[in-house]
């Protein structure tokens, strides 16, 4: 154990030297969380713009009180003339246009509501059934209306409109999150990311000791095959761990950002780490020359990490990328550190993750030590 130890000592020694190593596994992943960890922790700043206008009759008041209930939007009240600029310069999403005479417009027929956009974005798709849905209100209100007056009619929309729905009971499963939670998932994405990078870049310099001579003296000095390669994993391990743990410290300094337990987080963390080691050593395998496996890491990682979730969520992918994520390591790493950072820590869910990673993990060192030249 010594002499394994004494190896990824020296072999750690070597890599700390190396400017890039530290830029590429702990630089990027810590601006890239300063970034897009900021982002996430503002969502009440993020909420899309919706512009209205309403006019200045009782009907239409109450009819703008309805529409503008929905909080998952930011509404504000603009004349009609800059609503529609705003939207041609793409300041808001959409533009929702409330006239007078509405009680007019449902005895003829016509649209309550005049709606202006640029393109249909996806965020506007999903404010179309909330406008669609305070129409059908207001007009089936107007129907239900015992009197039709106008008065009436706003007096029942109001009343609508102040209405906060069906109580019912409820449980809650997976907490409400919150900015630290959103910014640490974003961080540890990033930094799977940049830890594959980093850690196959490690790896490939096996290829060039191999070719400079280094590891066949390394071969002939007085230790087994065994030990060089345990002592070499344990530096990448130990490494993975030293990106993850300045990380943390800084999320959790900068952002407040939340790590779940660290009974569940450390050792499905150190299980990420060893596939990612192993995802290293079989590139290594793979190919001849560092230049070989820079680019073939390029491809595998960055092509892997999009399908993973890594740079989106798999909410929002289509249900035949969600499944092709299944054979994927990154989607699993990410379902697992969700549950833990989350609180949720559903045991299903990570012994999934933790079996699916582990099945990964023997299938890369398994073909990594295989693949990989032990002699010139």
């Amino acid at each position: 154990m010594r002499k394994i130890g004494a190896i990824a000592l020296l072999h750690m020694k070597s890599m700390a030297r190396t400017p890039s190593v530290w830029v590429l596994m702990v630089a990027m992943p810590l601006i890239f969380s300063l970034i897009f960890g900021g982002m996430a922790g503002s969502s009440e700043k993020n909420k899309p713009v919706v512009l209205y206008s309403a006019g200045s009759d009782a009907l239409s008041t109450e009819a703008a009180k309805l529409l503008t209930g929905n909080k998952q939007y930011k509404w504000e009240k603009v004349s009609a003339k800059k609503a529609r600029e705003a939207v041609n310069g793409q300041k808001a999403i959409a533009a929702v246009l409330i006239g007078e005479g509405m009680a007019e417009r449902i005895e003829k027929q016509e649209p309550l509501f005049t709606i202006a956009i640029q393109r249909e974005t996806q965020e506007y798709l999903a404010l179309y059934p909330h406008i669609e849905g305070a129409a059908r209100t207001i007009a089936s209100s107007y129907e239900i209306a015992a009197a039709p007056e106008l008065d009436g009619f706003a007096a029942l929309i109001r009343e609508v409109s102040g209405k906060q729905g069906i109580r019912v009971d409820k449980e809650i499963i997976q907490r409400e999150g919150n900015k630290g939670e959103a910014v640490s998932l974003s961080s540890i994405g990033f930094t799977i990311m940049f830890m594959m990078f980093g850690i196959s870049g490690a790896a490939a310099t096996i290829l060039e000791e191999r070719a400079g001579g280094t590891w066949a003296r390394l071969m002939a000095s007085p230790v087994s095959r065994t030990q060089i390669i345990c002592g070499y994993i344990l530096s990448y391990f130990l490494l993975g761990w030293l990106q993850l743990g300045i990380l943390a410290i800084s999320i959790k300094v900068l952002f407040n950002g939340q790590w779940g337990s660290p009974l569940y987080f450390i050792p499905f963390a150190s299980i990420v780490i060893l596939t990612v080691v192993g995802l290293g050593l079989m590139i290594a395998g793979l190919v001849k020359t560092k230049q070989q496996a820079g680019a073939l890491s390029a491809v595998i990682i960055v092509s892997t990490s999009m399908l993973g979730g890594v740079y989106w969520p798999l909410d929002v992918v289509p249900d035949f990328m969600k499944l092709i994520a299944k054979f994927v390591p990154q989607s699993w790493m990410m379902e697992g550190i969700r549950e833990i950072v989350s609180g949720s820590l559903h045991t299903k869910t990570i012994l999934t993750a933790t079996a699916m990673l582990i099945g990964f993990c023997l299938l890369f060192f398994y073909l990594g030590l295989r693949k990989l030249k032990y002699e010139n």
